[in-house]
């Protein structure tokens, strides 16, 4: 029988969280040529007192291990091959590894298995999500306050006091003053003019960043909307490589407080599982994101320029000269991809 005609003869569930079951049985038959090659290999590996590594007969290994653990082995070697064949034949677009069972496995009767595997799931957009960015305005912002430029420049005058660095000479009252708010001051910050010209540009990156913080809070909003009104059943799998993300990010940024994951779970009595649990509608949302995102990059055939991925990858491997191409490459171009879809989310495009 072939490999076509034993998928379909296996029974296809939908399962919650865009899973599918798929469960039938393997003629014993179906086995035999990979029986072969599992006694072979087992024979090879086996040892026994009176013979080489890799020339123990294969009678003497089969009776020495037993007709299961050469099923089992045979089984493992079928499975790889037509595993492929199951999902193809069924139409089941899987992703990630299959959660692969036995049900019943003895010699000389049909394999009982039960095959659990993720589906990439259905991502249905809002009719309108295009005109979403209509029903949004973009916040005014604020221009930057008098108030605002003279804090800065105060903040900037007492990083300058000589007090503030270790050994520096004091006067004879023990402490020494600030710089004075003068030209010569705003040249020893950068390349000021003057200090009118340092308050101009204050003014301006006061601005800029206020501006920076409302085209953000009105992409906030129009992602919450767009996620609201999209339909998506989000894989269990997806969610939890999102966690995976979360508590790598967790363990980077603990290590750069000289500190441990496993450190600082015991003085703050927290667990692994339980810190992932707490992420989980954060991991949640952006797992839903991602496949939106990517259904928008789909449809609209958004792509990243190659001469942006190339910059990107140049600038990457200046910081991360040990990272894999192929991996940085495929993030850089899900980034710069994604950015396109929000860009387009936002009517700039």
């Amino acid at each position: 029988m072939s490999f076509v005609e034993i998928a379909k003869q296996f029974a296809l569930k939908p399962l919650p969280e865009s899973e599918v079951e798929m469960t039938g049985d393997i003629p014993f038959e179906a086995l035999a040529p990979y029986r072969a090659k599992a006694l072979a290999h087992i024979a090879e590996h086996m040892e026994l007192p009176g013979f080489r590594p890799g020339k123990v007969p294969q009678e003497m290994a089969l009776k020495k291990a037993g007709e299961l653990p050469v099923l089992e082995e045979a089984l493992e070697l079928f499975i790889k091959d037509f595993y492929p064949e199951l999902i193809t034949e069924r139409k089941v677009e899987a992703v990630g590894r299959p959660d692969i069972r036995v049900t019943k496995l003895a010699p000389g009767n049909p394999v009982g298995l039960t095959v659990r595997a993720t589906v990439y799931p259905e991502v249905v957009l809002p009719k309108e999500w295009k005109k979403l960015h209509e029903t949004i305005a973009l916040e005014p912002s604020m221009q930057a306050t008098d108030e605002e430029v003279a804090k800065t420049l105060e903040d900037l005058r007492q990083s300058r006091n000589p007090d503030a660095k270790v050994g520096a000479p004091t006067e004879a009252s023990g402490k020494s003053k600030p710089p004075e708010l003068n030209d010569e001051f705003a040249k020893s910050i950068g390349a000021f003019e003057n200090l009118e010209h340092l308050k101009t540009q204050i003014h301006k990156g006061i601005g800029e960043e206020k501006a920076h913080k409302a085209r953000d809070a009105r992409r906030g909003k129009l992602i919450e909307a767009l996620l609201e009104k999209t339909t998506l059943a989000v894989p269990r799998l997806f969610v939890e490589s999102e966690q995976d993300k979360i508590m790598s990010q967790m363990r980077e940024d603990v290590k750069r407080f000289g500190m441990e994951l496993e450190e600082y779970f015991k003085k703050t009595n927290k667990t692994e599982e339980g810190v992932r649990q707490e992420f989980r509608d954060q991991a949640m949302k952006r797992a839903k994101l991602q496949l939106v995102l990517n259904k928008i990059a789909t449809e609209e055939k958004l792509d990243a320029e190659e001469t942006a991925v190339a910059t990107e990858m140049k600038h990457a491997f200046e910081h991360f000269p040990e990272a894999n191409p192929e991996l940085l490459k495929i993030h850089i171009e899900t980034v710069l991809r994604n950015e396109l879809a929000l860009k387009l989310l936002e009517g700039n495009i």
